[in-house]
């Protein structure tokens, strides 16, 4: 869920990358134009309002997600909005791939204190931020931080990053290689199956944005999702870079197919249009924002749980 300035250093070195999408927000209104409270705090961090009701740190060398924060006091409003709908109070949400946060804040404020949040950020640093922002809101008794990346098996990888473009970090594919401008951290791998081994723990929503490595996150998670009744997952779709995971979009679509799974486009005005898997495996290039789910794509309205 964002994109290129020249791919993200090429994509920290040729490999498939994406650009960070205009805001396909509503007509402007006054409102949009009135900048969020910020303060900075040093050290290449400052603290804003996400939507004007909740604080977030962020890392101010980011050229993608934090100047719309800082600015705006928002990203990516068709998703955030559809996937907020998605949520109801006492859910349990995951949040994959969290960068620096918007999302998991978005799912600890919807589910109230008796759901469940996780996050899961492989850059340390960011997810050093996470942590803060659910505890500056009183999110961190429900919601907390995990800094690993999820795949299909427990390991050690790359994490190849830019902090100018921090959103475009992605374990590499040729270990030990480092472009010119990057940087590489040593990240903990782990399977959420292995994780969340409790056969009694299960899922409502799933945020999934790991630059190319959903269908090794989905490997990992299919007895997470294969006994939860009802969940539904926002995910990127992006071919090329799935294929340059090594999991590329036909096993993707095959593996949410087994698993039940139908599919939504989310457009800029967060509508959904169903697609086939069979138009999402013909996709030769380009990104899109898909909304899976076994029923119906929205829930039913629920109160809180006891």
């Amino acid at each position: 869920m964002l994109r290129n300035i020249g791919r993200a250093l090429a994509r920290l070195r040729g490999e498939p990358t994406r650009q960070p999408q205009p805001a396909p927000d509503a007509a402007p209104t006054p409102a949009m134009f009135a900048t969020p409270p910020s303060v900075y705090l040093g050290d290449y961090t400052a603290l804003t309002l996400l939507e004007r009701r909740l604080m977030i740190f962020v890392d101010t060398r980011g050229t993608d997600v934090a100047p719309h924060l800082l600015m705006r006091g928002y990203w990516e409003r068709n998703y955030t909005t559809l996937f907020e709908s998605l949520i109801r109070p006492g859910d349990t949400v995951l949040d994959l791939g969290a960068n620096l946060g918007v999302y998991a804040l978005l799912a600890a404020a919807a589910t109230g204190p008796s759901g469940r949040v996780h996050a899961f950020e492989p850059n340390a640093r960011y997810a050093e931020l996470i942590f803060r922002s659910l505890a500056v809101n009183g999110f961190g008794g429900h919601a907390q931080v995990h800094d690993i990346a999820v795949g299909e098996a427990e390991g050690v990888a790359e994490l190849l990053f830019t902090w100018g473009w921090g959103g475009g970090g992605h374990l590499s594919v040729a270990p030990g290689a480092v472009p010119p401008g990057a940087e590489m951290r040593a990240c903990r791998v782990a399977a959420l199956d292995t994780l969340f081994a409790d056969p009694g723990f299960t899922v409502d929503v799933i945020k999934m944005d790991v630059e190319g490595a959903e269908g090794r996150a989905l490997r990992g998670m299919w007895q997470l999702l294969e006994r939860s009744p009802d969940p539904r997952v926002i995910f990127e779709f992006a071919p090329a870079m799935l294929e340059a995971q090594g999991v590329g979009a036909e096993e993707l679509i095959y593996l949410f197919s087994e698993l039940g799974f139908r599919f939504w486009s989310i457009g800029p005005r967060s509508e959904l249009t169903p697609v086939t898997g069979a138009a999402l495996t013909a996709m030769g290039d380009g990104v899109r924002n898909i909304l899976a789910a076994r029923g119906a794509p929205l829930p039913p309205p629920r109160g809180p749980r006891a």
